[in-house]
């Protein structure tokens, strides 16, 4: 099926990390944490793509499921409206037997289906014009009763089937979480082992906002306000705010505040709106960074965005040279 293998170059594309050797130095830990950090961002992104997949085939699996019952309705309805039309030529037949007409009507009878019964009725010159309309209607009432039951059959399929890309869906998260974690817990890990001096150095330099007032109007506008008052709120794997956030989490609240809905994770953020090239980036963009996609910040202005960087640091501006930029999107 196409979810099936939509569902499966999602999920089958991570590389298996390999875990590297432990660090014989300060300066080993600071480089190991870089790598492991972009490794875990990239986890915990795909742990999150892997939720927006989950909740997107329970909603589809709610809405089949929804249609499985009104189907089954009308196989039941089409089936009363075909026992009617029955009992209608049963008793025209009657009728014919007891008027003494059973002759022309005999091979009639003898049919071993309505189709049969109806072809050689129309060679029968003699059978009445009401005859004939009572089996016309019969024969589309069966007709309209297998269509309906196949529909029925049909939406019982794509319920199970959604039912069962749903459980794998679920699975994949907790898979995708527990990857995520281990990566996690070793940045931390790597973390701890730096010097103030060298955490601080790790952060960069602070960078101030943009030079001038945040104007215009549009989602991303006032997801950018809504952005800068969670300023210097901790950076927290999986956190989606107001208390701390990761990438993905900081925009996907600020653009809710504002009110629109973002999908969890940035890969899936990364495909909504409309494309703009870095020339073209206004306040309220959002830009995304690696490749694939596991970092996203909101522009706003003079070549800055507002953005979760990394564990250990906070919500704060960044300049969107500190890292490969790869796309920007506009709601």
């Amino acid at each position: 099926m196409v979810l099936l293998a939509v569902m499966a170059m999602l999920f089958a594309t991570s590389p298996a990390v390999a875990q590297p050797a432990p660090p014989e130095d300060q300066a080993g830990a600071a480089a190991q944490l870089e790598q492991v950090q972009n490794e875990a961002e990239a986890l915990t992104e795909e742990w999150h793509a892997a939720k927006d997949t989950f909740a997107a085939r329970q909603s589809e699996l709610t809405a089949l499921q929804a249609a499985v019952e009104p189907a089954r309705a009308a196989v039941d309805a089409a089936r009363a409206e075909e026992e009617k039309f029955r009992a209608q030529v049963d008793a025209m037949a009657m009728s014919a037997f007891e008027s003494g007409n059973l002759d022309q009507l005999n091979a009639l009878l003898a049919s071993g289906s309505p189709q049969e019964f109806l072809d050689q009725m129309s060679a029968l010159e003699t059978v009445a014009i009401d005859y004939r309309e009572a089996l016309d209607q019969l024969l589309a009432t069966v007709d309209d009763t297998a269509r309906k039951q196949a529909e029925a059959d049909a939406a019982v399929s794509r319920a199970q089937a959604a039912a069962d890309e749903a459980a794998r869906a679920e699975e994949d998260i907790e898979k995708r979480k527990r990857d995520a974690e281990k990566r996690i817990d070793e940045a931390e890990r790597l973390l701890d082992r730096l010097t103030p001096e060298e955490q601080r150095a790790r952060r960069g330099s602070d960078v101030g906002g943009p030079s001038g007032p945040i104007t215009g109007t549009g989602a991303g506008v006032e997801a950018i306000r809504f952005a800068q008052r969670m300023l210097g709120k901790p950076y927290r794997w999986g956190a989606e705010g107001p208390g701390s956030f990761d990438c993905s989490g900081l925009t996907s609240w600020a653009f809710k505040e504002a009110g629109v809905t973002l999908p969890r994770s940035s890969s899936q953020q990364a495909r909504v709106g409309t494309p703009v090239s870095r020339s073209e980036l206004r306040p309220g963009d959002l830009v995304f960074f690696n490749q694939p996609v596991s970092h996203v910040g909101i522009y706003v202005g003079d070549g800055k965005m507002i953005n979760a960087p990394q564990t250990g640091d906070v919500v704060k501006y960044s300049n969107i040279t500190s890292r490969k930029l790869t796309s920007a999107r506009r709601l």
